[in-house]
């Protein structure tokens, strides 16, 4: 058997370089840190209100293109239409609130918040 093919069944062994690997902590602007237990819930809540926006909005296009098509009123244009771009904004800010952290994740949460529970309390319970 040749040399080649014994490197083969038992694996080639790792060449040694004389470098040492960039600690990823704590160095520059880039740094990880992991978030804080109350941001990753709060900040999982708000994606989730977003995704679930997105999920009625999508239900009530269907449900408009369905009434529409048997004569009926629907829910309305200006409900379906105002329901897609709410929820498309709150993704787009939601998609913010998890690339940041800090002030600007948080205010970016809270937008989310704002925007899907506004829009619920304007178009459903008000």
């Amino acid at each position: 058997m040749s040399r080649r093919a014994e490197e083969w069944r038992r694996g080639a062994e790792p060449r040694q370089y004389r470098t040492r690997p960039i600690p990823a902590a704590g160095r520059g602007r880039h740094a990880h840190r992991p978030p804080g237990r109350g941001g990753s819930a709060i900040s999982g809540v708000s994606g989730a209100l977003a995704a679930g926006s997105l999920v009625l909005a999508l239900v009530l296009v269907g449900v408009q293109f369905w009434a529409t098509g048997e004569g009926q009123q629907g829910p309305g244009l200006p409900a379906v239409i105002a329901q897609l771009i709410t929820s498309l904004v709150a993704l787009a800010v939601q998609s913010v609130a998890d690339r940041h952290r800090g002030m600007t994740g948080g205010l970016a949460t809270l937008v989310v918040f704002v925007l899907v529970l506004g829009s619920l309390w304007f178009w459903w319970w008000a």
